[in-house]
């Protein structure tokens, strides 16, 4: 089978600043790129991390951020933004800051949270990319409902992450209770991220090989997240790194070596090794 989108996993450089990024990593993408493989990074991420290590590995790549709420065919060109909707927020925000958790409210552009358990004196951070001419702030604001009230947001992504043992799972019940325009996805043991109903990273990485008339057997994908499993097991070749959960190695077709083993080279080296073996033989066939 010919594959010609590989969708990565930003999460499998975790670790890995721009700096320390392998040169057999870098390579092993700008191979796949030579072969006429588009390259996509996704995440549950905000845009400017995604955007950051899209730029330092391949310029040229697709991106989908905020678990799949923004998707763009290059770093600066969005074809797909799925938003949740002012009210259904502001609704949401009220009845979560009755638990003790942090909620933050994500657009590509700046992220409001709940002070939380935070410094009171904590108001704004920003976060500047030099290279991009990029400004991403994060505010902080002591109740995020009445914020709202007076500066309504339509954000991309909420995601909560809860202080208390076992109140995740109770709050996760009721939400899906009381909301079915949203989407809801378990992180970890603590945190739910919130996204428009039938935003998810696979039906994003879905949109865009359809918008390449890039058939679903054609998609090849590298994942190591807990919330990956939809994607490994739906892709034409489910590839997990070898320090991924368990449940999502149980889905996998291939299960490669580890972040620190230098998995995600090793991995796409044999993959479009395999790839051109299978053509040489197509060829072989019909002579």
């Amino acid at each position: 089978m010919a594959y010609r989108l590989l969708a990565i996993n930003i999460d499998a450089f975790a670790g890995q600043s721009k700096s320390r990024i392998t040169k057999s990593t870098k390579d092993a993408i700008h191979y796949a790129r030579k072969k006429k493989v588009t390259v996509c990074f996704y995440s549950n991420r905000e845009l400017p991390t995604v955007k950051k290590m899209a730029k330092s590995l391949l310029p040229e790549s697709c991106i989908i951020a905020h678990n799949g709420a923004y998707i763009a065919s290059e770093l600066d060109k969005p074809i797909y933004i799925q938003r949740v909707n002012e009210e259904c927020t502001y609704e949401i925000v009220q009845f979560l800051e009755s638990f003790d958790c942090r909620i933050t409210l994500s657009t590509e552009n700046f992220s409001v949270s709940n002070k939380g358990r935070l410094p009171a004196t904590l108001v704004k951070r920003s976060m500047w990319q030099r290279t991009q001419k990029f400004l991403y702030s994060q505010y902080f604001v002591n109740f995020l409902s009445e914020h709202l009230f007076e500066e309504p947001i339509s954000p991309l992504s909420i995601h909560i992450t809860f202080f208390k043992p076992g109140e995740r799972d109770e709050v996760w019940q009721a939400l899906k209770n009381m909301f079915n325009e949203v989407s809801f996805v378990k992180k970890g043991n603590d945190q739910i991220e919130i996204t428009s109903f039938g935003v998810t990273k696979w039906n994003s990485i879905l949109y865009l090989a359809e918008r390449m008339m890039i058939n679903r057997s054609e998609i090849a994908v590298i994942g190591v997240d807990e919330d990956d499993e939809e994607i490994v097991r739906e892709a034409g070749i489910g590839i997990v790194m070898g320090n991924a959960p368990e449940n999502v190695k149980q889905v996998a077709d291939w299960v490669t070596r580890t972040k620190e083993d230098d998995g995600i080279s090793y991995v796409i080296k044999e993959l479009l090794r395999h790839q051109r073996r299978a053509a040489e033989e197509e060829v072989n066939k019909l002579d």
